[in-house]
């Protein structure tokens, strides 16, 4: 298929694909350029599409694979919009609090972000836990911590929304994150560098625009577009890199 090809982090497009059909629409015309939308139905096809894909909008770990495997430049994020996590307990421990993870076995995905902004937050607070043990899902976590395997647990907080309000009735979930320090970005291949400034100018005004506005506002907490800057991807890199279970 001619044109550029623009793939969108699955964790995204669970939420309704058809905006993001209108919204590579909308970029196509601002921007003259002939761009297709390639939906991942799961993280195993996006990944596959990793290496050939010309636009992307991807959470913080593929953003660094983009950015070291295949030198993709980086375009902007959404505005008040950051990947978080939940501390959750079984429900039969009386007032837990962040004091109660020192020491504690705490049940999570260790492979995926939200760990690295846990134990970020966690040693900011001189709090060691004394164990971070490892399971294949999130829905695992609230198992665990629901069938006393572990007395706490880490939830990626867009996933434990999409809970029902059985499975979230499970667990005790005590602490939301508010850190600000982790993102999926909007990012474009070294054959579009070139256009660097007219993307940027696109997505930041995008919700100054009526049609734009109107289609933002389907596509799930993205209100409008804002520029990333050096010290973000600093700091976001850092927590990838430093903060391992």
């Amino acid at each position: 298929m001619s044109g550029y090809s623009f793939i969108v982090c699955p964790h995204d497009t669970v939420h309704g694909s058809e905006a993001w059909y209108r919204f590579t629409q909308y970029l196509a015309q601002k921007l003259d350029l002939e761009i297709h939308f390639d939906l991942s139905m799961d993280f195993q096809e996006f990944h596959e599409r990793l290496g050939s894909a010309d636009i992307a909008y991807a959470n913080p770990k593929d953003t660094f694979r983009l950015i070291e495997q295949r030198n993709f430049t980086l375009i902007a994020r959404a505005d008040e919009l950051y990947d978080e996590l939940v501390f959750v307990a079984n429900t039969k421990i009386a007032n837990p609090s962040i004091e109660s993870l020192q020491d504690a076995h705490i049940v999570t995905v260790k492979s995926m972000l939200p760990t690295n902004i846990a134990l970020y937050m966690l040693r900011k607070q001189s709090i060691t836990p004394a164990e971070f043990i490892d399971v294949e899902s999130w829905l695992s976590v609230m198992r665990c911590v629901w069938q006393h395997e572990a007395d706490y647990g880490i939830v990626y907080k867009d996933t434990y929304d999409g809970f029902s309000d059985q499975s979230k009735g499970m667990v005790n979930a005590f602490l939301v994150s508010q850190e600000q320090v982790a993102f999926h970005s909007m990012m474009i291949s070294p054959e579009l560098a070139y256009r660097k400034s007219d993307f940027e100018q696109v997505l930041i005004t995008m919700n100054e625009d009526l049609v734009g506005h109107e289609i933002l506002s389907q596509l799930n907490a993205i209100h409008k577009w804002t520029a990333i800057t050096a010290d973000e991807i600093v700091l976001m890199e850092q927590i990838l890199h430093s903060y391992a279970a």
